[in-house]
């Protein structure tokens, strides 16, 4: 048996996954136990929980693989100390930069002081850019495709081109600190007066509202030649990471100076994200072009940070050349760790063959029996429906917002329905409802629409698989109508199809929805509030279910109401 351990920490998003025999059994983000958005630190619960869930002993680990190389990014660094040092704080940012390396360096006898003297496995360091390609193409299940990776920064680089075969990577150009699409998006993010490394979504979203009145600048500031990212430092400096990221005076007087956060929100504002939204796309389409050009594959893998701006990938995918394209669901730094696990599989296991999984429903679980002790606990009153598909369906219908707990929890930013809210897509008003008084966050952000994949292409132009809300498609003109609330302004819509085979539950209450109404189509959106980690517990459930607008939560095979008296 091969068991190996991949993980990631002391950056952000800290996650962890298990491989056993070449397939996929766990992986979770440690944010969801802490209720911590991206935690960083060493995920201690996350190891837990995997091992835990495929009864493994840590004896019975083969291999440990971490997501970085930590002598690497020490290096790195003090070659880059130089620019740090003629700063204000630049050498507190140095140290705290080389102190993150020397933890990543101690991983070893961290994760033996947790597990026990009965783990044997040793850490191997897998590069950052390497883990996420790996990931990508495993998961994927393409036997070969072109590869592109970008984020904010790995060790040095900050995106590489490359072709996956059975024979491996080979890499065709990569890109190098500074030269940086994540920091660039995530400085914009912080001018805007959100939060870097945390809001870049919501750039996407305000992009929509926005004229690319000042793309001139923003193409000055980040453009891509054959193959490879240039950012423009004297524009932009980004030396010391993006909480000290700043656009020069000259880009401040064309564009503004930076947002105060919770002052108004102007087209000024807008504008802006909407210009350094394009130039990013511009980026990522020439990058992707490139690829096919010197790779001549006709399938696309993308990974890193950047790969969750799903505008980017929607762009990419009409207008590329690749046939199929494919984003890793978890993008983001929680994904390197099933591809840490992936490499070392395939250096050390080349004869046992690799399964890619057919979802992302790779968290936790509960029983029946324990999500009636919670409510039992909590004192809480439930209805067991003979049809709870049909109620669900039939409660949507009857515009009430509806709180799904279902099966495993995903795996990667993304609720895929077993962790989601639900609402009728044909309220136009309903998206103003969910997002002030359930989700609490600003009104310019979009929904998913979950729609049965079969029909699909009735309703978003060019959409035939995408289970993993990570494209955007545009709503066909004579659909919109039909679904006002998860249709963004520009008239696009980030889709998830959803299949029986991988989900019955969530297809079936689909599916009667479509049967009642003529729509295929629901409103889906995390299972949280603004602030907070989705759900993983039965307790995070019904927490959140009181602490909001939901007006119903299902937990199969139950149904909760907050006013007892509309049980029946």
């Amino acid at each position: 048996m091969a068991v190996i351990l991949g993980l990631n920490c002391y950056k952000h998003d800290a996650a962890v996954a298990l491989l056993i025999d070449g397939k996929l059994v766990a992986a979770a983000e440690e944010e969801r136990f802490r209720r911590i958005k991206h935690y960083a630190n060493y995920p201690e619960k996350a190891v837990d929980f995997v091992l835990e869930s495929a009864s493994i002993s840590p004896s019975e680990l083969d291999h440990i693989a971490f997501y970085m190389l930590p002598g690497l990014v020490m290096r790195e660094n003090i070659s880059y100390s130089r620019h740090y040092l003629l700063k204000d704080g630049g050498i507190n940012f140095l140290l705290s930069q080389l102190n993150g390396a020397k933890k990543m360096r101690a991983i070893q006898t961290i994760i033996t002081n947790h597990l026990g003297s009965s783990l044997k496995a040793r850490v191997n360091f897998v590069e950052h850019h390497i883990a996420h390609a790996e990931a990508a193409c495993y998961c994927s299940g393409f036997e070969s495709a072109a590869v592109l990776t970008m984020d904010g920064v790995g060790e040095r680089d900050t995106s590489i081109l490359a072709s996956f075969t059975p024979a491996g990577l080979e890499i065709h150009s990569s890109s190098r600190f500074p030269n940086s699409p994540g920091i660039y998006y995530s400085a914009v993010t912080k001018h805007l007066g959100f939060i870097p490394d945390n809001d870049e979504y919501k750039i996407m979203g305000l992009s929509s509202y926005g004229e690319p009145e000042f793309l001139e600048v923003f193409r000055r500031i980040i453009s891509s030649t054959r193959g490879k990212i240039h950012l423009n430092t004297q524009l932009l400096d980004i030396h010391m990471g993006v909480h000290s990221a700043k656009f020069s005076k000259e880009v401040q007087r064309v564009i503004g100076p930076r947002r105060v956060p919770g002052t108004e929100i102007t087209s000024l504002h807008m504008n802006v994200a909407c210009s350094a939204q394009k130039a990013l796309e511009e980026v990522g389409l020439s990058l992707a072009e490139y690829l096919r050009e010197v790779s001549g594959m006709n399938r696309l893998v993308i990974s890193g940070g950047v790969g969750l701006n799903c505008v980017m990938n929607g762009l990419i995918e009409k207008e590329s050349g690749f046939d199929e394209i494919f984003p890793l669901p978890a993008s983001h730094d929680a994904g390197t760790s099933i591809g840490t696990a992936v490499y070392i599989h395939r250096k050390n296991y080349p004869e046992i063959p690799l399964v890619p999984p057919s979802s992302m429903y790779l968290g936790p679980e509960f029983s029946e029996e324990e999500i009636r002790d919670v409510m039992e606990m909590a004192r809480l009153g439930w209805s067991r429906p003979d049809d709870l598909v049909d109620k669900t369906a039939e409660l949507i219908e009857q515009g009430k917002i509806v709180g799904l707990f279902n099966g495993r929890m995903e795996f990667g930013p993304r609720a895929l329905g077993n962790r989601s809210i639900l609402a009728d897509p044909r309220r136009e008003d309903m998206k103003d409802i969910v997002n002030r008084v359930v989700k609490h966050r600003e009104s310019f952000r979009p929904f998913c629409p979950s729609c049965l994949e079969q029909k699909a292409h009735e309703y978003f132009e060019g959409c035939t698989i995408a289970r993993y809300m990570n494209k955007t498609y545009p709503v066909l003109p004579e659909k919109i109508s039909n679904i006002p609330s998860v249709t963004h302004v520009d008239g696009t819509a980030r889709v998830q199809t959803v299949t029986r085979k991988i989900n019955p539950f969530y297809y079936d209450v689909i599916d009667n929805f479509y049967k009642r109404t003529g729509v295929p189509v629901i409103l889906n959106t995390s299972f949280n509030v603004k602030g907070e980690p989705i759900v993983t517990t039965p307790v995070d459930a019904v927490r959140c279910f009181y602490g909001t607008g939901i007006d119903v939560l299902v937990m199969p095979p139950f149904l909760l109401f907050k006013d007892p008296g509309e049980r029946n």
